[in-house]
């Protein structure tokens, strides 16, 4: 028998606490971690300034540097290409005749202008009259195109035009509009015929307008 006793597993009690008895840390863990949140808030917000404080920099940084870039670019405009990190790639050009989409459109005008300038003219060259901003996300230029054709009968040929840029927020162009164009070109002048022929987009500034 007490072989038997000895065998027989030691018996457990357990003992439940009541339900009234709670820890009493619970309440105080709760406040902690309310107020650690209420003391990331400030945090949060700073972060907040200091980043649209970065993105106005750099917004007026990338606008200075397109409007520096635009009046370097612009007189040369017939001899060299442009400079093209200051525009989208989803730049959208538009003149009163056509509206042409992307990078890639944009570059083959200016290639365009470049070769038919060099066929018709023996001097050809770009007069920036005036930059200014009539608002905070818009350059506007005033300008004027004189060439000398290659033709000795052949008056000397001006224009006179404005060029609008539109900015993003990053201050990178995203719009080109081309307004007021004035021509004073000889009448057999017509290089938008050549321009087609290349399979290129046409810009209308060399083609003659119509008179009534």
């Amino acid at each position: 028998m007490a072989v038997l006793l000895l065998l027989q597993p030691p018996s457990f009690q357990f003992k439940f606490l009541p339900s009234s008895v709670t820890p009493k840390y619970t309440s105080r863990s709760r406040l902690k971690v309310s107020s650690r949140i209420k003391d990331l808030e400030p945090c949060v917000s700073s972060i907040k300034q200091v980043e649209e404080e970065e993105e106005k920099q750099n917004y007026y940084v990338n606008t200075g540097y397109a409007i520096r870039t635009l009046r370097e670019d612009l007189p040369d405009l017939f001899h060299r290409d442009l400079t093209f990190r200051i525009y989208r790639d989803d730049i959208v050009f538009k003149d009163p005749l056509n509206s042409f989409f992307g990078i890639e459109n944009y570059k083959s005008i200016f290639w365009a202008l470049r070769f038919t300038g060099r066929i018709f003219f023996k001097a050809l060259w770009v007069d920036i009259i005036s930059v200014w901003q009539p608002v905070e996300t818009t350059i506007m230029i005033r300008w004027t195109v004189h060439g000398i054709p290659r033709l000795p009968l052949e008056r000397r040929t001006r224009f006179d035009a404005t060029s609008e840029y539109k900015l993003d927020k990053r201050g990178k162009i995203y719009e080109h509009c081309v307004h007021n164009i004035v021509l004073n070109a000889p009448p057999r002048f017509q290089v938008l015929s050549v321009i087609q022929s290349f399979g290129c987009p046409k810009a209308t500034y060399f083609s003659e307008p119509e008179m009534d």
